[in-house]
C-alpha cells in the first residue's frame, strides 16, 4: 500500500535516530543535539512532484500503483468535503466486516427512510437483495438507499456503521479522514485527495470491489439495473472513454465536483484523485480535469529510470581511530524513479553524509542519505548504511608494555654485568 505514503513519512526520521544512536556511542552530546533539532525538519511529508498540469480541481494526486510511486500532487493533503466519496469507505467496510456478501436481506422502511433529494438506487420496502447487489447500486449509481440498507444490515444502525468506519480508517491511518454518515450528505466527511488514493488501492485488493469498481452495467437479483454513466460523458466530449478503467463521483455544491478512477496507460496501473473542481454548465470539470492528468501521462514518455546506480562512486567518508583513514560508501543496487524524459534530464543529486567517523561505528548504522531532486523538488530519499564493520587500533596493553620494560630492564642488567667483568 502506498508504500509510497508512509515511507515518504517515515524514511528521514528514522535516518534522524539511526544518527542518533551513533553519536550516543561517542558521547558527542552537541552533535547529537543538533541531530534531534534537526530530526524536527523531517516530520513533514515530503513531496511529489507538483501536477504540471491546468486544473479546475482544487486537489489532486496522482499515484502509479504498478510501481508503488506517487507521481504527481495537488494539495493533496488538503482536507475536502467528501460527498459521495464517503461510500467508498461504505464500500470498503462492508467487504472488510460482511462474510457472506450474496446473503440475501429485505428491504425495510428504515433502510430507504428521510433520504429525499438524494441520489437512489430505487430500493422499495419488502424487495429481497443481496448484499452485493447493494454493493453495485452503491458504487455504480451512488444510491443513497443502499448505503443505509448496508449500514442496517451490517450493524444495525447507522450510527454503529459509522462507528465501524471511522475504525476503519484508523486502522488505515487515514489521519485527516472523518465520516459523519454513510452516503456523503454530512459536511462533516472530510478526507484528502491523498488519504481517498491510500483508501481506493488498498480497497482494490478485494476482489469483489475490484470488480464493483470496474464495473459499467450491472443487473440486481432483483431486476433493477445499475449503471456508472462517466464514461458517457467521456464519449460525449471524444475522449478514450477506454484509459478510465473504473470511477467513483461526488458532487454537491458545497464539495464540488469529486471524481477518483484507475486508468490503464501503456501497461501501467495509476489511481487519478480529483476533489472540488469547478462547476460547469453540465457538471462534468471534474471528468475532463481527469483526463487533462491521463492525456499529459499518455503523451510523454514514462519510465523507471535509473537516477542512482550500482556501485556509483559516492563522496568518501574520513574514519578516525581505525586501522582505515577513509570509507568508501556504496549503492547497493540501482535506484529508480518513475519519470519522463523531461523530468530525468533535471534530475539533481544532493549528498547529505558523515564527514567522519569512528570506531564506535557499527555495520548497519546510517551514515546519511541521498536526496533525489526533480530540478529544485524532492521526490525520494535512498538512506546509505555503513557495509562493513569500522575496526580499533589495537593498542598494546599494560601487561605487554610491563614485559617489554622487563626484558628490556633484564637486557640492560646483563650488559652492565658483562661490562664489569670484562672492565675486571
Amino acid at each position: 500500500m502506498v508504500y509510497g505514503f508512509k515511507r515518504l513519512y517515515t524514511k528521514p526520521f528514522i535516518i534522524c535516530l539511526n544518527m542518533i544512536k551513533s553519536y550516543n556511542r561517542s558521547d558527542d552530546m552537541k552533535r547529537m543535539l543538533f541531530i534531534i533539532l534537526l530530526c524536527n525538519l523531517f516530520i513533514l511529508p515530503v513531496k511529489a512532484l507538483e501536477l504540471p498540469v491546468d486544473i479546475s480541481a482544487e486537489s489532486a494526486i496522482l499515484i502509479n500503483t504498478t510501481d508503488e510511486k506517487i507521481v504527481y500532487t495537488k494539495n493533496a493533503d488538503k482536507k475536502q468535503i467528501l460527498a459521495s466519496f464517503t461510500k467508498l469507505m461504505t464500500a470498503y467496510t462492508v467487504v472488510k466486516n460482511v462474510e457472506n456478501l450474496d446473503a440475501k436481506v429485505t428491504i425495510t422502511e428504515q433502510d430507504i427512510a428521510n433520504l429525499y433529494g438524494f441520489t437512489c438506487v430505487g430500493l422499495e420496502v419488502d424487495m429481497v437483495v443481496t448484499i452485493k447487489d447493494l454493493l453495485y447500486g452503491l458504487i455504480l449509481v451512488s444510491g443513497a438507499d443502499a448505503a443505509q440498507a448496508l449500514a442496517y444490515h451490517t450493524s444495525g444502525s447507522p450510527e454503529a456503521f459509522v462507528e465501524l468506519m471511522n475504525q476503519e480508517a484508523k486502522n488505515l491511518d487515514l489521519k485527516n479522514s472523518y465520516f459523519a454518515d454513510t452516503y456523503g450528505g454530512d459536511d462533516n466527511n472530510v478526507s484528502t485527495a491523498r488519504e481517498i488514493g491510500l483508501l481506493l488501492e488498498e480497497a482494490l485488493k478485494n476482489p469483489t470491489f475490484n470488480k464493483i469498481f470496474k464495473t459499467d452495467v450491472y443487473s440486481m437479483t432483483n431486476g433493477l439495473v445499475a449503471v456508472n454513466s462517466t464514461k458517457n460523458f467521456a464519449i460525449f466530449y471524444g475522449l478514450d472513454e477506454k484509459l478510465i478503467t473504473g470511477n467513483k463521483s461526488g458532487y454537491t455544491p458545497e464539495a464540488g465536483l469529486l471524481l477518483v478512477s484507475t486508468a490503464n496507460i501503456n501497461n501501467t496501473e495509476y489511481i487519478i484523485v480529483v476533489m472540488r473542481s469547478e462547476e460547469n454548465e453540465k457538471l462534468t470539470t471534474h471528468i475532463l480535469d481527469t483526463y487533462r492528468i491521463i492525456n499529459y501521462v499518455n503523451t510523454h514518455n514514462y519510465a523507471n529510470r535509473i537516477v542512482l546506480s550500482k556501485n556509483m562512486n559516492l563522496p568518501t567518508i574520513k574514519v578516525k581511530n581505525s586501522t582505515t583513514d577513509i570509507y568508501l560508501p556504496m549503492i547497493k543496487e540501482d535506484v529508480k524513479e518513475f519519470l519522463n524524459e523531461e523530468e530525468m534530464a533535471n534530475i539533481n543529486i544532493k549528498y547529505n553524509l558523515a564527514k567522519e567517523i569512528n570506531n564506535n561505528y557499527k555495520k548497519g548504522d546510517t551514515l546519511g542519505y541521498i536526496d533525489i531532486l526533480v530540478g529544485d523538488e524532492l521526490i525520494d530519499t535512498y538512506n546509505v548504511y555503513l557495509e562493513d564493520d569500522i575496526f580499533n587500533i589495537r593498542k598494546p596493553s599494560n601487561i605487554i608494555f610491563t614485559i617489554i620494560l622487563v626484558l628490556i630492564g633484564g637486557i640492560v642488567f646483563l650488559i652492565f654485568i658483562n661490562l664489569l667483568l670484562l672492565h675486571n
